[in-house]
């Protein structure tokens, strides 16, 4: 998080792929910002953090244009949750899903380092603000108002 972070301001990877129903997923800021999250099945700070980011999303204080979009990641069998297409709709992860490739090619491509792990895209396509851990109700709210102000 912050301001030392190269990756604000440089164009946002690419991604598209698919949910876990076979529905295709495009990531396409021109529509709106995105806000992107990346999680993983078995990530306690990510179990925690879903509730949190559904209350936000419930609570109609993010911008009415702002898309939300999971990305499920790190997938590992042996883990707790597993598989992730269950767990995903046991939270009531209500937005969008991608499923992250074998490689976790998309969470390689920003450059994830720990979970939960957020990016907000701009309509330019550029990464305004990248962030790792919990924040809360509270904090998810600051960081998209700051990044989108």
């Amino acid at each position: 998080t912050g301001v030392d972070d190269p990756a604000v301001g440089t164009p946002a990877p690419t991604i598209s792929g698919y949910s876990f129903d076979g529905t295709p997923v495009v990531v396409d800021p021109s529509k709106g910002p995105v806000m992107l999250v990346f999680l993983a099945h078995w990530c306690p700070h990510c179990n925690r953090e879903i509730p949190e980011l559904n209350a936000w999303r419930d609570s109609g204080e993010g911008p009415a244009d702002l898309q939300g979009v999971a990305v499920t990641t790190a997938v590992e069998p042996t883990r707790d949750n597993y598989p992730p297409s269950a767990w995903i709709e046991e939270m009531d992860w209500t937005w969008p899903v991608l499923a992250d490739s074998e490689n976790f090619d998309a969470a390689v491509a920003f450059g994830v380092s720990g979970f939960p792990f957020g990016v907000i895209i701009g309509t330019d396509g550029n990464v305004l603000l990248r962030w790792s851990g919990e924040m809360g109700q509270d904090g998810i709210a600051s960081m998209v108002e700051s990044a989108l102000a």
